[in-house]
């Protein structure tokens, strides 16, 4: 007979949670698009006010990052994590409600059995309801950029009705295979009651409620009401945990914020419009933005002189920055403060302005945050619950950031409490090291996670200019040989010294587990010739907890593969020289100009290759006709055994005019010539000229014979003409 009653009762339960008709949804839905919308000139309403909107839940995460990819990331697991705590907060209430209604005839009363089914079915509707949850948008749009790195809120959003169907159907699946136990109830009673529950948590703390006055800010869950009101007289109404006034006489300090020792505060203004609600708005965001950014920076700083004082106790050392890889969970902190913040506008027709004056003391701030250390099991509890259920949904890296995440939660907590947190963290039943839970199932799976080259590897690069084609990288997930493709994982590009390259410093996979990297110039190469680029998971954070995630670190660091491409830079050690050198019409047996050329490379540690060598893979007939036409053919004959070819050619020939003084005025004894030459320096893989000399008509004078004046020609053009190719070609080439 109970188990009829029981599953009576189960019945009128899922009657009650069905959704609402239609045309009501429907209504409801063109609500929440109307609160979605980001207001002009102020923050979007939820990002001030995450809660419960009519049907649905509205998270707000943030995330600051190097890449906007990871930034994204960032965000979107902040804003599940909230989603995660309202939903065992939720949980959590309405197992006890129900326990209660039921009669429960346990020895630990209803209570305590609500408790001990509640350990069981908060990690199920976790697991179940986040896979639900649904990133919406971003902002800004473009991001928050601040110095280097660039800051995203993720807006993520949930069902309640789809967290009630789920409840629902959970409850009565554990229900009817008897794992509640010692339930005894009126079914009429229990559904009344719940019906009551469900019905407060809409009525109650839902956000957009009618009132027009301007209410205290609150967390999650918690009600809000819409800011109005009218005339100059400021307004505040205190949620749960607020005091009843602020600071009463804040208005004789404006415009300027009022001295207030012992307190966080912010003061934002903004110009009198027709819109009296968006004004405040706009004012409370700036006031609210302030008095985030002084409680984050003193987080911060509490955070990371525990960390170093933590760390240079243990003989350990960081390299990597305490207070960036804290980021979201001081900022995270930061925002979830706001719910005891209590809010007051003023209007002041004579400046034309509207003011949003809040604050909250230091020491209210202070108490939460112990408090929130207290319960850092909770909070890890929560990211290793969504951790599994990323797992099992085959979303490895959204795993891998929930893990990170909850490890940096109780490496706050034991750095600031001084004392390690034990518990039964994974269902168990043994209360082991959280923090090395947390390792353990970090170091497995970045122990299962490789980079694979798709393409781009092995390119001929120049100096100078970008790679031809993107560096595309696949990351993966190999369990026992099953290999699955890791997508929305941000990757992250480095080059490998001595190389340096201007590329992509970040990229998402996509949903084969890709990413491009597009190397936008190769600004400086290795000497051997050989250059690489790392593409791979940043271990930024890792190196950060060296000390308290050591499994982690050692694989995180193997998360990479390294793309090769050749480039000639100083690399260049092999020089070929053919420079055919004429004086008055005879060719000469060794060139002047090639004989300067080959003194300024050797003091510069290249290598000249023998000419004879060099005949013996291309005749000097055809070496010479090369030269002259400009053609490939010696270049392509001296590849094997060249890094780089200087060719070319100069001529000497005798001044010829009216007299054979060049400078006039009647015969002479002198004679004069003049000296042109051609030559270029050519990268023998690539192709390119690195370097080019084309002078004309360089003089030499000389008593009695020609050759002798083309001698000289041949000097003074030589001594500029090897100087312009070695500065060039050293220039190209380093």
């Amino acid at each position: 007979m109970k188990r009829c009653m029981w599953m009576l009762a189960m019945a009128l339960i899922v009657a009650t949670l069905l959704p609402m008709d239609q045309a009501q949804a429907q209504k409801k839905k063109s609500k929440d698009d109307k609160k979605s919308k980001t207001k002009k000139g102020g923050t979007p309403e939820w990002i001030t006010k995450p809660g419960l909107y009519e049907d649905v839940i509205v998270a707000a995460g943030i995330g600051e990052a190097m890449s906007e990819q990871a930034a994204k990331s960032e965000a979107e697991t902040d804003a599940r994590k909230k989603i995660a705590q309202v939903l065992q907060t939720q949980v959590q209430s309405l197992t006890t409600n129900f326990m209660e209604e039921a009669n429960t005839t346990t020895e630990a009363g209803s209570t305590g059995a609500a408790q001990e089914y509640f350990s069981e079915i908060t990690q199920a509707m976790t697991n179940l309801t986040l896979k639900n949850v649904i990133i919406e948008e971003y902002y800004p749009p473009q991001g928050e950029k601040s110095g280097k790195k660039i800051k995203f809120y993720a807006k993520a959003v949930l069902s309640k009705t789809d967290f009630a169907e789920k409840f629902k159907n959970q409850v009565s699946t554990d229900a009817a295979s008897g794992k509640i136990n010692g339930v005894k109830m009126n079914a009429n009673d229990a559904l009344a009651r719940l019906n009551k529950v469900l019905g407060g948590w809409g009525q109650e703390e839902e956000i957009g409620s009618t009132t027009d006055k301007p209410t205290a800010t609150t967390g999650l869950g918690t009600g809000i009401s819409k800011p109005g009101g009218t005339g100059d007289t400021p307004t505040a109404t205190a949620q749960t945990g607020s005091k009843a006034a602020s600071y009463p006489d804040w208005k004789k300090s404006l415009p300027n914020r009022p001295s207030r020792p012992g307190y966080y505060q912010g003061l934002g203004v903004a110009p009198i419009t027709s819109n009296q609600a968006q004004d405040e708005k706009d004012a409370e965001s700036e006031a609210r933005a302030q008095v985030i950014r002084a409680i984050r920076s003193e987080i911060t700083s509490k955070v990371t002189s525990a960390m170093e004082e933590r760390s240079s106790s243990s003989g350990g050392s960081s390299s990597g920055s305490y207070s960036e890889s804290f980021n979201s969970v001081t900022e995270s902190f930061s925002s979830e403060s706001l719910k005891n913040l209590i809010v007051e506008f003023h209007t002041d027709k004579s400046s034309k302005k509207r003011y949003a004056y809040c604050e909250i003391s230091i020491e209210e701030v202070n108490r939460q945050f112990a408090e929130r250390l207290k319960k850092a099991i909770n909070v890890a509890k929560t990211y290793y619950m969504a951790a599994k259920s990323s797992e099992a949904n085959g979303d490895y890296y959204i795993a891998l950031t929930q893990y990170l995440e909850g490890a940096k939660e109780v490496v706050i907590a034991e750095a600031i409490n001084k004392e390690p947190i034990e518990g039964d963290i994974d269902g168990s039943g043994k209360s082991v090291s959280v923090r090395a839970t947390f390792d353990t199932q970090l170091k497995q799976l970045l122990g299962r996670m490789r980079v694979e080259i798709v393409s781009g590897d092995a390119q001929k690069g120049t100096k100078n200019e970008p790679l031809a084609q993107p560096l595309v990288a696949r990351l993966v997930y190999d369990n026992m040989g099953n290999v699955m493709s890791v997508k929305g994982a941000v990757l992250v590009s480095s080059s490998v010294a001595p190389t340096v390259v201007k590329a992509d410093l970040s990229a998402q996979t996509d949903g084969s587990g890709n990413a491009g990297f597009t190397v936008h110039a190769v600004e400086s190469v290795n000497a051997s010739g050989v250059n690489k680029v790392r593409i791979g998971l940043s271990t930024a954070d890792f190196e950060a907890f060296a000390t308290q995630l050591p499994g982690a670190l050692e694989k995180a660091k193997t998360v990479f593969k390294d793309f090769s491409f050749s480039a000639r830079g100083s690399s260049v050690s092999r020089i070929a020289i053919l420079i055919f050198e004429e004086n008055i019409g005879k060719p000469q047996s060794s060139s002047i100009i090639e004989g300067d050329i080959v003194k300024q490379l050797l003091a510069s540690k290249y290598k000249v290759i023998d000419k004879n060598e060099v005949y013996r893979a291309i005749s000097r007939e055809q070496a010479k006709a090369s030269a002259e036409s400009g053609d490939d053919a010696a270049a392509n004959a001296i590849k094997s055994m060249a890094d780089v070819l200087v060719i070319g050619y100069a001529k000497a020939m005798e001044s010829v005019g009216g007299s054979t003084n060049p400078y006039g005025g009647g015969t002479s004894n002198r004679v004069s010539a003049w000296a042109d030459c051609s030559i270029r320096v050519v990268d023998l893989e690539t192709g390119k000229v690195l370097a080019s000399s084309d002078i004309q008509r360089e003089k030499g004078l000389s008593v009695g014979a020609a050759e002798k004046a083309g001698i000289i020609a041949l000097q003074n053009l030589s001594k500029k003409a090897s100087k312009e190719i070695v500065d060039n070609m050293n220039a190209a080439l380093k």
